[in-house]
């Protein structure tokens, strides 16, 4: 069975649809109309909207060539924005336009293919910030709001439910796990955040992998831990040791299916101890249970620190702690997705432990 990572889990008291059923029942005891329940709904939609959108801006890059666009938002009162790196792209300079005005210069902070985000500088702003929430809160069958720019046209919000967390879609993986809603989206609208029911980005709608049907975001703990990179370094710096898993049958019926295939020669993990056929029982504090979780936990490790791996062979457990280095630099990688097969010869469905 395939579970999602042990997020951390708190008690919202109730969302849209329970809340806006709460308040129809309040007004109509013993009674529930539907106009009554989406009249409440479209209000409470709308109002969440208009508060955004003053923080929500058209983005665009390009150096004289193919332009690109999509959209963006202010989190700060300083003039930094957040959008898509695929609306950037390679290019050196980008350009924002608030409130609907002309399109102004803006620095690039930032630029990360591998995550899908992307940080801007605008000069001289005093528009309105979003706040960031957590995507942690968020469950599935939780309702959320992307706002953005449909093909060029006035901003607007898509509303839907939450309907997983993925890694990945078909044959495509991304980073870290992302939400995954059943929100439609425009290419325009790639950049601008999904919003909770508090107002708060949760996430950064990155490009559809499924051809618009439904949105992808990338979570607002990842956003952190790239922008805390932009900050620090002034690029993203992702790491790895060097360790192939693939999935495998749960043999022993505890939820545990992901095995060594092979350590990278010249890497922390190939000087650790650790063997092909190790199944991968925890990363630091994380548990694993599926190649998603070791994802995970290479996505948030931190190059030059340590990592400590627990396996477990002919049922003892080992522990490995080795140091954190930086992901070399793969050829072919596809904006905010990674390919299938992450080492030249990695056997075909593997994963790369801290690769990710």
């Amino acid at each position: 069975m395939t579970r999602r990572p042990p997020f951390r889990r708190r008690n919202l008291g109730g969302f849209l649809f329970p809340a806006v059923l709460v308040v129809a029942t309040a007004a109509l005891p013993g009674l529930l109309r539907a106009d009554d329940v989406f009249q409440a709904l479209d209000q409470e939609v709308s109002g969440i909207f208009d508060k955004a959108k003053p923080s929500i801006v058209q983005v665009q890059s390009g150096d004289g060539g193919v332009t690109l666009s999509g959209s963006g938002f202010f989190i700060d009162g300083k003039g930094t924005v957040l959008t898509s790196a695929t609306i950037i792209g390679d290019n050196t300079t980008a350009r924002v336009s608030v409130n609907g005005g002309e399109f102004q210069s803006a620095r690039i902070v930032g630029n990360d293919a591998r995550s899908g985000l992307a940080e801007l500088q605008v000069a001289d702003s005093a528009s309105p910030a979003l706040p960031l929430g957590e995507s942690t809160d968020m469950k599935t069958g939780y309702t959320v709001i992307a706002v953005g720019f449909p093909l060029g046209a006035d901003a607007s919000p898509a509303v839907g439910l939450i309907t997983g967390f993925d890694i990945r879609y078909i044959n495509q993986f991304f980073a870290t796990t992302h939400i995954h809603a059943a929100v439609p989206i425009s290419p325009g609208q790639v950049g601008g955040p999904l919003l909770n029911r508090n107002g708060e980005v949760v996430g950064l709608v990155v490009p559809s992998p499924d051809d618009g049907r439904s949105s992808y975001a990338l979570p607002v703990e990842a956003i952190n831990k790239i922008l805390a990179d932009f900050s620090q370094y002034g690029r993203a710096r992702h790491g790895w040791v060097g360790v192939d898993v693939v999935e495998v049958p749960d043999e022993n019926h505890d939820g545990r299916c992901v095995k060594v295939v092979r350590t990278v020669p010249g890497t922390p993990a190939s000087r650790s101890g650790i063997l092909p056929g190790d199944i991968v029982m925890r990363i630091d504090s994380r548990e694993v249970y599926r190649p998603a979780d070791v994802m995970d936990a290479s996505f948030f490790s931190h190059v030059g620190g340590d990592m400590t791996v627990v396996v477990r062979r002919n049922e003892t457990l080992y522990n490995y702690t080795f140091a954190v280095i930086e992901r070399p630099t793969l050829p072919g990688a596809l904006p905010a997705a990674a390919p299938k097969t992450t080492q030249q010869g990695s056997p075909s469905g593997a994963y790369a432990l801290a690769s990710r």
